[in-house]
């Protein structure tokens, strides 16, 4: 034990390293220094850096490109791994025991960033009270979208704790306060789910305390993107008026509107490609070609597998994208999902039309369908911004929310704008009660977010549902059974071990 004790405080330790490359936005307002130790934090310069360090982590492989847009998707029923791969990732589709999102211990180290920011801001002599709120009003919103990501991926949801243990809903380690090294913080119990989520609440709230207006929009937390994340929230938490509120607020104030794509390669230029999206909240934005993600973690690395002769044969034309490269190709889309998208380009739906959003190629003598949603940036491989929320999602989340308050027809009216963007729009929705109408707007999440965010994994999860695996026989994996205790993450080992009054999740 003294052992892995000792590891764990060279992880604290370590943690206390700001790395302070940034997103574009952040790059005109913070230097790019790094901060090496406490000391550094008792400037306004330095706070500012560590801050903008923690935007810099957003866009980290092992959180919001590979494990945020991939891990999900491959354990419910959206992608799937091709036959011909690199070996990684491989034991999510069939939901093996420990594969899953790998976030425990870098959301953790973020956290402890966040508390220290958050506890030597105050302390700063002589700094502008609006620079200094508006700091503590983005770290807040920072930890609160930390701590909801980990009680999403290593607790039960919010709506349905049991029966995960019964009259233990466990939730994880809540820590407000900064440690370096090792003392009675480091090993505290984990918290119930509830106050989890009041904590989320409660940062969130705290950021909008201090936070005016929509400066940095959308490459860093303001009023909009905060005011978004509670709807999020709320939305699992089942507190549908709420989430109505907060999501309606946001499309009726964020200034981004839906594309109105006439096909689906304006659609992808205008909300992928584009600087940032056009529907983007909050957005994880690259400088210049020297940020840009390293294959082996980015979506476009995994999860895409083309070259120019394929277009040139096809009389393909994607201006848009770098066709002269080959990437891994690992991640690939399930044989259900296609179909689904294919019904949709039946409709006339920008979302499914093939060679557009999604495209096929052989991969070592299997036919592969892979998505181009992130693709490559300005013709540079593996270069590409990655959204976080993007107004789509409140519509969605609104639609939800009022079918469950009963309100049938405001539920319809948000779902039709949205189709009427992506061109179904005179398609009548047949959905008249809550139960089918909920069943059709998981459909249409399915269609429009698939290879982000992980939506449908979550969707799942937080509605009590079993995941589905897709087309027996064409994708892998059986049926998972939503009290599983695969439905959650694995705390890692490491964890468990360094500290006893950590409870590993059940079943592991």
């Amino acid at each position: 034990m003294q052992t892995n004790k000792y590891l764990l405080s060279l992880i604290l330790i370590t943690g206390l390293l700001f790395g302070a490359t940034s997103c574009e936005d952040f790059v005109e307002r913070h230097p790019r220094d790094s901060i090496a130790d406490e000391e550094a934090l008792t400037s306004l310069e330095g706070v500012e850096s560590a801050l903008t360090g923690l935007y810099d982590r957003l866009s980290a492989g092992t959180y919001n490109q590979r494990e945020m847009n991939l891990a999900g998707e491959l354990l419910a029923d959206q992608m799937d791994i091709a036959e011909s791969n690199a070996g990684r990732m491989i034991a999510h589709p069939t939901n093996e025991e420990g594969a899953g999102f790998d976030l425990w211990t870098r959301l953790y180290d973020d956290i402890n960033r966040a508390n220290m920011i958050l506890h030597h801001v105050d302390e700063i002599e002589d700094a502008p009270g609006q620079e200094v709120n508006q700091i503590k009003g983005e770290t807040y919103a920072f930890r609160g979208h930390l701590y909801f990501d980990l009680l999403r991926v290593y607790a039960r949801p919010y709506m349905y704790q049991e029966p995960l243990v019964a009259g233990e809903p466990l939730g994880v380690i809540y820590k407000t306060e900064p440690f370096v090294g090792i003392d009675e913080r480091t090993f505290e119990e984990r918290g119930t789910i509830e106050e989890g989520y009041n904590l989320v609440l409660d940062d969130l709230y705290r950021a909008l305390d201090y936070l005016e207006g929509d400066e940095g929009f959308p490459y860093g937390f303001n009023e909009v993107s905060v005011k978004a994340n509670l709807a999020r929230v709320y939305l699992y938490m089942g507190n549908w008026s709420e989430a109505a509120d907060y999501a309606e607020e946001v499309i009726a104030t964020a200034d981004v509107e839906l594309v109105d794509a006439e096909d689906g390669i304006d659609y992808i230029e205008r909300v992928f490609a584009s600087t940032p999206g056009e529907e983007s909240i909050l957005e994880v934005g690259f400088a210049d070609e020297a940020e840009a993600p390293f294959m082996n973690t980015c979506v476009a690395g995994m999860a895409t597998y083309y070259d120019e002769e394929v277009f040139e044969d096809k009389g393909i034309e994607m201006p848009h994208i770098q066709t002269d490269y080959e990437a891994y190709g690992d991640v690939i889309l399930r044989q259900d999902l296609i179909n689904l998208l294919r019904e949709y380009e039946n409709k006339g739906d920008v979302r499914g039309m093939e060679n557009q959003t999604w495209y096929q190629r052989d991969k070592g003598g299997q036919m592969c369908a892979f998505q181009v949603k992130y693709h490559s940036h300005e013709g540079v491989p593996n270069w590409d911004d990655y959204i976080l929320i993007r107004l789509t999602e409140m519509y969605f989340i609104a639609a939800e929310a009022h079918a469950e308050m009963g309100d049938i027809p405001a539920a319809k009216d948000l779902l039709m704008t949205v189709r009427e963007h992506r061109g179904i729009g005179d398609e009548e929705i047949e959905a008249n009660n809550t139960e089918d109408f909920i069943d059709l707007l998981l459909t249409e999440k399915r269609v429009e977010f698939f290879s982000e965010m992980s939506h449908r994994w979550f969707d799942l999860r937080r509605r009590g549902m079993d995941i589905p695996k897709g087309v027996e026989d064409d994708d892998a994996g059986t049926p998972l059974d939503f009290e599983d205790y695969r439905v959650v993450e694995r705390i890692p080992e490491a964890e468990i071990s360094a500290n006893e009054n950590c409870v590993q999740n059940p079943g592991y």
